[in-house]
């Protein structure tokens, strides 16, 4: 056989690997109805046909099935492309929040400070034990938990007198606190992350154990927005209006669309063993996609931009794991950041993405495909652009011309041997 026909059959092996290769793949199953889209409808009648037939017309050629998740009522919720929509609130005030509620209780941990007149020996601080109680000197243990500072200076004073070591008349004591401790609380509901939590901590390392002259203290991290901001904030999904705190067994109906809105908010002071449920609305909110108090900051998203534009992910500034963006980002401004928009026009405009995301409502993971020049010419359809979540991944793919030149490419290196081969072998023949 002669190295011409050798080299006819490695070229035929070779493009026929290619083309096998490219068999294989398969794109992912795009689902048109993620828990994100406010196009999600439900079957109600014609206007729930209807409905269908018009998602069925925005997700263009990506695949789904309607009948997957549906949770929005789309004749209660807002068209797509609706801007800072927020879920209206309750009429008038509806809640169970006194304002005894809203004073500060004591935990476990917390500092404060007792002045007895004329009795230096039960002076100073004392810490509440575990079990939410402290020892007084020959009074024994007072009972601390869940007490107000009014509550607690009263206590310790039935507590002194009953012991006879002060007679009532004209008897006071003086309690402050000094230093609110960290405590344990429990979130869930429509966040991204439920679970217990611990809140307050960091402020209370910087001050513990600092020999504290001064008594009073504001830990603004033991209250509501703390215990949200722990549990990696509210999902889109969340129904700010009914917030519930549950405490000994009574729940309190808590209104805070206003930590979006600028209403006032019912914001309340923790204690040890508080449980928060944020409720699941029916719509998705675009107003909650975006920094707030009680949403995340920033969140880390995962990219791959291997080949043209960027020729590997260290020259795409993406970082070895992920990388930060707004709270609230696009998946094209996403893509931007990964440097997978630009560059020639003739060989990128045909560029894709895979948007790989896991749902937190279904836990399920979601994956789909869209036209990177799809994107920039619609942007604003959350069909077509949706917003980014917490931990989702972005993948860059080539266009048609850039995969055929790497396709050329890669057989230019296949038969680069043979080429030197024939020109070995007609050197060896001269």
């Amino acid at each position: 056989m002669t190295y011409r026909r050798v080299f006819s059959v490695l070229i035929g092996l070779a493009v026929a690997s290619l083309v096998g290769a490219c068999a294989e793949f398969h794109k992912p199953e795009n689902r048109n109805l993620t828990l994100y889209d406010k196009e999600r409808t439900q079957s109600a009648g014609r206007d729930g046909e209807r409905a269908r037939d018009q998602a069925r017309a925005a997700s263009g050629p990506f695949g789904g099935s309607l009948k997957d998740n549906l949770s929005f009522v789309a004749d209660s919720c807002p068209p797509a492309g609706t801007s800072d929509y927020i879920e209206p609130g309750p009429r008038g005030r509806n809640n169970s929040v006194s304002d005894r509620d809203l004073t500060m209780r004591y935990s476990a941990g917390d500092r404060f400070n007792l002045q007895v007149p004329g009795a230096p020996e039960f002076s100073g601080d004392y810490v509440v034990n575990a079990d939410g109680r402290v020892i007084l000197p020959f009074a024994g243990e007072v009972p601390v938990r869940g007490v107000t500072n009014t509550d607690l200076t009263r206590t310790i004073e039935q507590a002194l007198i009953k012991a006879r070591l002060f007679e009532p008349q004209g008897f006071r004591v003086s309690v402050r606190p000094v230093l609110y401790a960290p405590i344990n609380v429990t979130v869930s509901g429509a966040v991204f992350l439920r679970g217990r939590f611990e809140i307050n901590g960091e402020k209370h390392e910087k001050l513990d154990n600092k020999g504290l002259t001064k008594t009073g203290d504001s830990p603004s991290d033991r209250f509501i927005g703390a215990a949200l901001r722990a549990a990696s904030g509210v999902r889109p999904d969340a129904d700010l209006a009914h917030v519930k705190l549950t405490r000994n067994g009574k729940t309190h109906v808590l209104n805070w669309r206003g930590a979006l809105t600028g209403e006032p908010v019912d914001d309340v002071p923790l204690m040890e063993g508080d449980h928060i449920h944020v409720p699941e609305a029916s719509c998705f909110q675009s107003a909650l996609v975006r920094p707030s108090q009680i949403t995340l900051y920033g969140i880390h998203v995962f990219m791959s931009n291997l080949t043209v534009p960027a020729l590997n992910n260290t020259a795409a500034s993406v970082t070895k794991d992920s990388t930060a963006v707004p709270y609230g980002t696009r998946l094209l401004a996403g893509l931007v950041n990964a440097n997978c928009v630009g560059g020639s026009l003739a060989s990128n405009a045909g560029r894709y993405a895979v948007l790989i995301s896991r749902n937190p409502k279904t836990r399920e993971t979601e994956v789909i495909q869209r036209s990177i020049e799809e994107l920039v010419l619609s942007p604003d359809r959350d069909t077509i652009n949706p917003y980014l979540m917490p931990d989702d991944a972005i993948a860059c793919y080539d266009s048609a011309i850039t995969d055929t030149r790497e396709v050329a490419s890669t057989l230019q290196t296949l038969l680069q041997p043979f080429q030197t081969f024939k020109y070995s072998t007609s050197k060896a023949l001269q």
